[in-house]
């Protein structure tokens, strides 16, 4: 099935602009400061329901230290993240903006999927970007607190300077830094997913990127078309390992059934984030959603962040999960 990408970018950018109308009250009373000891679902600052929240990519980050759940997204300007903050993942609120690119920032449009992670005492968020002069990429920001503000930790794209690239995310394995994104299908027709080893600072990569996967290593994934091209997706990989002999990858498509944006499971066969990778025939989820990434909550209890449906208007859907004798199970 070929599904033209062309409508979905406008409306893109009318949910984006809603996103950053409805945060501006947030962040006014966040600068007013805020009760921390008080739960979310009594305390009014807190007034945004997740399933009222229109957003794409949502990467949950969770800080055990100050028992908080972050989540950053474009903010539609092509300039800048917003963040949202939670105690329970039910009730949320808008704490501003946790990033705005100066003027002589490499990117200048996209703004996409930022994930946030801790390494190190500090706060790492990758996210893509893409400007005139350069192949969309992906860039690394840093931080001293979950909540921002971010700055380039350099001013470039971390991802390969002649690729497009996209939805990169950081791996560590053994204690050793990787950089896992796309190579976009634009480009590859047959889109990639890729692995890089970074330097301990996160500065750059060491090495030429590891090519793990095809989007037509899995039967279940279909064409879409952009213009004069068509091909295959790849978005969103994220690895989990589950021990030291089971490492999973969720990552993102486009349903070869229905057409439908979806969740696939890649399972690597020899315990390496190298793989080799083994596709799931089907998808985890039928609900047109994707761009996912696993958590453990504050209870330690295993969930699911992601996107649906993939139009106008798309939510943030947070779900548990069970993994047993190796079938994950997305619980609605």
């Amino acid at each position: 099935m070929k599904i033209t990408l062309k409508a979905g970018l406008i409306i893109g950018l009318i949910f984006y602009s809603f996103l950053a109308y409805s945060c501006t009250r947030e962040a006014d009373d966040h600068q007013k400061g805020s009760n921390d000891t008080i739960p979310s679902g009594t305390d009014p600052s807190y007034n945004l329901n997740l399933k009222d929240i229109v957003m794409r990519d949502p990467f949950v980050f969770v800080d055990t230290i100050a028992k908080k759940y972050y989540i950053h997204a474009s903010s539609g300007d092509n300039q800048s993240f917003t963040v949202y903050e939670s105690k329970d993942l039910a009730k949320w609120k808008c704490l501003g903006k946790s990033f705005i690119a100066s003027q002589t920032f490499w990117g200048k449009s996209d703004f996409w999927a930022p994930d946030l992670f801790e390494y190190s005492g500090k706060y790492y968020m990758i996210a893509t970007f893409s400007a005139p002069g350069y192949h969309r990429g992906c860039s690394i920001l840093v931080s001293d607190t979950p909540e921002g503000p971010y700055e380039p930790l350099t001013n470039k794209p971390i991802t390969p300077k002649n690729w497009g690239c996209l939805d990169g995310t950081l791996v560590i394995d053994s204690g050793q830094p990787y950089l896992l994104y796309c190579h976009e299908w634009l480009e590859t027709i047959d889109g990639q997913v890729c692995l890089q080893k970074l330097t301990p600072d996160l500065t750059a990569t060491v090495g030429d990127p590891v090519v793990l996967f095809n989007a037509s290593s899995a039967s279940w994934v279909g064409d879409i078309s952009s213009g004069a091209v068509t091909g295959k997706v790849t978005d969103a990989p994220f690895i989990y390992r589950v021990s030291a002999k089971e490492v999973y990858m969720i990552w993102s498509s486009f349903a070869k059934k229905d057409g439908k944006y979806s969740i696939g499971l890649a399972r690597s066969t020899s315990g390496s984030i190298f793989g080799p990778w083994v596709q799931s025939a089907t998808p985890l989820n039928d609900d047109d959603g994707g761009h996912a990434m696993f958590f453990r909550d504050l209870d330690g209890y295993l969930k699911i962040s992601y996107h649906a449906p993939n139009t106008y208007p798309t939510y943030v859907c947070i779900y548990d999960v069970d993994i047993f004798e190796g079938a994950v199970t997305i619980i609605k």
